[in-house]
């Protein structure tokens, strides 16, 4: 009888636990990739990414009751720098041994997922070394939105499939920055 009572507490209790989801992996934007191509030649290596901890950049993201986790590393700066050593690779601007270091700070990443409307927000600041003198320094942001739901099995999965989306809307601002060009040629 003891053990049905312990049976009895602890399933509901592990339903209100909170779950961890994983975000989409970075797919890379095949507009991303052609503003760097277009920009050649371009050479960079990617330096440090890291986060700065504030009231909208939390680790892992709460999405309702779940909380979302990186598919790279354990830090959503992780994640985005992975996405710019994938668009630089395909891109063929990406080198090891570039005299140009690219380096990221991740200031804000949030996502609000809302019962009409989800919302992805991100905001980096961005710097452009050469042979250690710092050429470019800025913060870029980019938000998106997309259709939600009341039912979080819809909603939640819904935001992390958009989460990359506004991940690429953050470096094409990035690419699109002529000054940000400049500096890494």
């Amino acid at each position: 009888m003891t053990k049905l009572r312990i049976l009895t507490l602890c399933v509901p209790l592990s339903m209100l636990a909170a779950c961890s989801v994983v975000a989409t992996p970075y797919s890379p934007s095949v507009e991303n990739i052609q503003s760097l191509k277009t920009a050649a030649p371009v050479q960079a290596r990617i330096g440090d990414f890291s986060s700065q901890d504030g009231s909208n950049n939390h680790y892992p993201v709460q999405l309702r009751a779940d909380r979302m986790r990186s598919p790279v590393g354990n830090s959503f700066a992780a994640y985005l720098s992975n996405a710019v050593a994938q668009e630089l690779t395909i891109a063929g601007a990406l080198s090891p041994n570039a005299s140009v270091e690219l380096d990221g700070v991740l200031l804000e990443n949030n996502v609000d997922v809302g019962v009409g409307t989800g919302v992805g927000t991100i905001s980096a600041r961005f710097i452009v070394k050469r042979d250690g003198t710092v050429r470019y320094e800025q913060v870029k942001s980019a938000r998106g939105e997309w259709d939600s739901s009341f039912a979080a099995m819809i909603a939640v999965p819904r935001a992390t499939q958009q989460y990359p989306l506004v991940v690429q809307k953050l470096l094409g601002e990035l690419y699109a920055d002529p000054a940000f060009i400049n500096a890494i040629r």
